[in-house]
């Protein structure tokens, strides 16, 4: 039924999609091209974050350890690279950094630190086979040679879901992920048209004519995933408010039974 809601109100927008919905009590499921390979956009930055508590899991990181960035490796535009590039930053702090305001800087020092095919390989491990980092962010040189990194809205859901179940890791880390991800500062997307006192678990991914929004919603009553990425739409700000929109179909349907 929410299938057919979303398909209806999504018959004429200006640009592709993807969607991932979970009851997590009923286990109810909506996906629409849920398995479509795109770019991940920042979507990728859990995957980095989850290798990075398993690394600190088998204590071949400390969260505490603090990191020195060297001037030539800061991105433009992240918040380390507005700030003295004196100061040092722990592990926490990148994580953290990475996903509630999405610093490129933070991610590209912590992809250096893991390495990409290592990245990969754990991605593996965990069984997607569609996921996938082939570059650093903002190396739009690799980008042209025909290097990005790809997801699907269904992997996204299902990293999700480990987290959910207290299994991405382990029960702790899982829970400390999720805490980061309730701190998430971009609200422009699946948070914009929800009760405001509702918790919501998310990262967003943001490139010109790319919007992804994906986490898990919390109400008295159940909880949710929703994931949904978009691509080739006519503008940001279109993108945006047709997630933002999608987001509260569901939240309709599913929290407050309307049909």
């Amino acid at each position: 039924m929410l299938k057919s809601i979303i398909l209806e109100f999504m018959k004429n927008v200006n640009l592709k999609y993807s969607v991932f919905i979970e009851d997590l009590k009923t286990h109810e499921i909506c996906g629409i091209n849920e398995r479509e390979v795109i770019p991940s956009a920042s979507i990728i930055k859990l995957f980095i974050m989850a290798k990075t508590f398993q690394l600190v899991s088998t204590r071949q990181l400390n969260l505490d350890d603090r990191i020195s960035i060297d001037k030539n490796e800061l991105v433009p535009y992240s918040i380390i690279y507005v700030l003295d590039h004196r100061n040092t930053y722990t592990i926490m702090d990148l994580i953290t950094l990475m996903i509630i305001q999405s610093d490129n800087t933070a991610t590209n020092q912590l992809i250096h630190m893991l390495g990409i095919e290592n990245i990969n390989q754990f991605i593996s491990e965990l069984g997607f086979v569609d996921t996938v980092l082939k570059r650093k962010m903002m190396d739009f040189d690799a980008k042209l040679s025909g290097k990005d990194n790809y997801t699907t809205a269904k992997e996204v859901a299902e990293l999700l879901h480990l987290m959910d179940r207290g299994q991405l890791i382990n029960s702790d880390y899982s829970h400390t992920m999720l805490k980061i991800m309730k701190m998430q500062l971009d609200n422009s997307m699946m948070r914009i048209n929800l009760d405001e006192e509702l918790i919501v678990a998310h990262k967003t991914g943001d490139l010109p004519n790319i919007k992804h929004d994906v986490g898990i919603v919390y109400t008295k009553h159940k909880n949710y995933i929703f994931t949904m990425l978009t691509w080739e739409a006519t503008s940001d700000n279109y993108a945006r408010d047709i997630i933002g929109k999608v987001s509260r179909i569901a939240y309709d349907y599913l929290i407050l039974g309307k049909l």
